[in-house]
């Protein structure tokens, strides 16, 4: 039984509904800041009435509110509900009163904002469908949330005194045992030793010294008549008092045999936050056997004062105890480290948009069974980072990764002179551009375009190699029909692809060619231009430096002068360089097609290569730099700035 699903209304940012899965184990939420991943959390607890660290209840700023013409409007009510689902017979016992038509269990909270005789909001919570059936309120009681703040002071949480989390721990063991004991007027076998230890602490020399000293005192103060007998003993505790006096120490050797152990003051933030996360595992894992209602834990910034192999060996381990613990966890996260630490199945996306909040559960994507393996094994701490921007750009190597955003920042000052734009770079209008390592921008794109193609399956007596062509040819068309795709869950976010044409090698095309190239993946311009909204893939006409070399003579002389700074000869080659440097300077006709191919061989060779040339070049790009068409597009379409084509 976990909760599978939960519906928001204005609550906080959230003013129409809005719905969020999860799945039974990890759920890893990610996005930028301000997007509502705080607010889900909060919202699960307010639902479940979780009050660990002080929860201060709904407040005026939870309702929903937006400003109208200088007036503020807030909602009236706002409702939570939550879904749980996978309910074994016993749970459907259990909760019967909560009980969907699906025989899932539901359960809702609405808040009025209208104050009742204490002053506080009207609220009420209500199981199943309709809220004026009886609520049983034992099941919900039951269901054990855990919540841990993204600001946790986790050595307060363990200190000794009443509401300590390590006493909640041990009275929740021995709940049990406790209650035998009581119902027979027994002690607890720590009561008992304490008692035991107190009589025998009494006789001590210095202890009937102190003692004797005392009453002598008070006889000859108030004599035989007035006076008083004292003793000293410990306090005469009972259990519940005696586990929330006991303190939790740690010692930096978890294999040391020594019993050398020091107070929780004396550590560091981060390994007492790993200290109260363990305890917190421990309970659930104690009471695994006791309880068969949810076991939710919800953690706030994993990462928070954690070093990074420390925040991925944690993450690996909730995920381990989740399954075999049957614990429901739900992390938030800004951390692209632990984003590409979990399969992205597990990935829950939270986007701002310009009308509102889009959340999508990676799984609920629909992406094929290829995509879904090569994105579990391509998905690292650098390509994570698109779960965290507004837009994407993917290219295919370290040169378009470092240049293209140099080259944003010329295109992007044009249009701030038009008003088309304000934003001056890609990072400050939130884009980061992804570097894939190569072409393989279809399966990422599978997660932004919202259809999948439907692959027929092989028909009797058709040859592997028929079928595969049909499969690449319904794959590969420019458009699908009805009963070709099939619609699915899309992350709302814009993401554009720049990705050579790479026509033959000995092909040089000019400005004014248009020649298919060998990229196996050109089909998808055409097709995701037709199937979708959010996606476009923008094609050079040879390569990258091939295309910024044609852009201009200018471009052209100011790559000949980084190749000739680097180079270490002074023989053919650099005579090349000089004269097209003369040439341009001169204003001759030159054959662009050749130079650029020239240019282009030349940043190919040995003694250069693209990523240390494109750090060059990046030093060197200024406002009379040329941008290529295809590239302007790209931009253009990130920011919707126009239509291009």
């Amino acid at each position: 039984m976990y909760l599978s699903k939960i519906s928001i209304k204005n609550f906080r940012m959230f003013s129409d509904a809005v719905e969020v899965s999860f799945s039974n184990g990890l759920n890893l939420l990610v996005g930028e800041n301000g997007s509502g991943k705080s607010s889900v959390v909060d919202a699960i607890r307010a639902l479940l009435g979780e009050n660990e660290f002080l929860r201060r209840g709904i407040v005026e700023e939870d309702f929903y509110s937006v400003f109208c013409e200088s007036q503020k409007k807030t909602s009236e009510s706002l409702l939570i509900s939550g879904v749980f689902s996978d309910l074994t017979e016993a749970q459907k016992v259990e909760y019967l009163s909560w009980l969907d038509e699906s025989f899932n269990a539901k359960l809702t909270f609405e808040v009025q904002r209208a104050l009742n005789r204490r002053n506080n909001y009207k609220q009420k919570r209500w199981g199943g469908n309709s809220s004026y059936s009886f609520f049983d309120v034992e099941p919900l009681n039951d269901i054990q949330c855990v919540y841990l703040p993204a600001l946790r002071d986790a050595e307060r949480s363990l200190r000794t005194g009443r509401g300590s989390r390590l006493a909640r721990f041990i009275a929740n063991l021995s709940a049990e045992d406790l209650k035998a004991k009581r119902e027979n007027d027994e002690l607890m076998p720590l009561e008992q030793d304490l008692k035991d230890f107190n009589e025998k602490a009494a006789n001590e020399s210095e202890i009937t010294n102190a003692t004797e000293l005392i009453n002598t005192s008070i006889r000859n103060a108030a004599g035989n008549v007035y006076g008083q007998k004292t003793q000293i003993r410990f306090n005469v505790l009972s259990y519940e008092r005696i586990i929330e006096s006991l303190q939790l120490l740690f010692s930096d050797d978890l294999s040391s045999t020594s019993n050398v152990f020091r107070s929780l003051s004396e550590n560091s933030l981060g390994y007492n936050n790993l200290i109260y996360i363990a305890t917190i595992l421990a309970e659930f894992e104690g009471l695994k056997d006791r309880y068969t209602t949810p076991r939710i834990l919800l953690i706030e910034e994993l990462e928070a004062h954690l070093h990074p192999q420390l925040q991925i060996k944690l993450l690996k381990y909730l995920q381990e105890q989740a399954i075999e613990f049957d614990i429901q966890v739900i992390v938030t996260t800004h951390s692209s480290l632990l984003a590409a630490s979990v399969p992205f199945e597990s990935i829950i996306v939270f986007n701002k948009t310009k009308k509102d909040v889009s959340i999508t559960r990676l799984s609920e994507c629909d992406v094929d069974s290829s995509a879904s393996g090569f994105l579990n094994r391509w998905l690292d701490a650098t390509k994570t980072a698109l779960f965290f921007s507004k837009s994407n750009i993917f290219v295919e190597g370290i040169a378009e990764a470092i240049l293209v955003p140099e080259l944003a920042k010329v295109y992007l000052a044009e249009q701030n002179e038009t008003g088309l734009t304000k934003v001056s770079s890609l990072e400050e209008a939130g884009i980061s551009v992804i570097n894939m390592n190569g072409i393989y921008f279809p399966y990422f794109m599978q997660l932004y375009n919202g259809y999948r193609v439907i692959i027929p399956k092989q028909n009797d007596g058709e040859t592997k190699t028929r079928y595969q062509e049909r499969v690449t040819a319904l794959v590969h068309k420019e458009r699908l029909n009805n009963g070709e795709f099939t619609s699915t869950k899309k992350i709302e976010a814009r993401c554009v692809a720049i990705t050579d044409n790479d026509p033959e090698k000995n092909v040089n095309p000019s400005k004014d060619d248009c020649i298919e190239g060998n990229n196996p993946h050109l089909y998808y311009a055409k097709q995701v231009k037709n199937m979708t909204e959010n996606c476009r893939v923008f094609i050079n006409r040879k390569t990258f430096e091939y295309d910024l070399a044609l852009e201009s003579h200018y471009n052209a002389k100011v790559m000949l002068k980084i190749l000739m700074e680097d180079i270490t000869s002074s023989g053919s080659i650099k005579e090349t360089m000089e004269d097209y440097i003369v040439k341009i300077d001169a204003g001759e006709t030159i054959d662009d097609t050749k130079m650029a191919a020239f240019i282009l061989q030349q940043v190919d060779s040995g003694y250069m290569g693209k990523g240390h040339f494109a750090q060059l070049l990046a030093e060197k790009i200024d406002s009379s730099f040329s941008v290529p068409e295809y590239i302007k597009n790209a931009i253009a379409f990130i920011l919707m700035i126009g239509e291009p084509t």
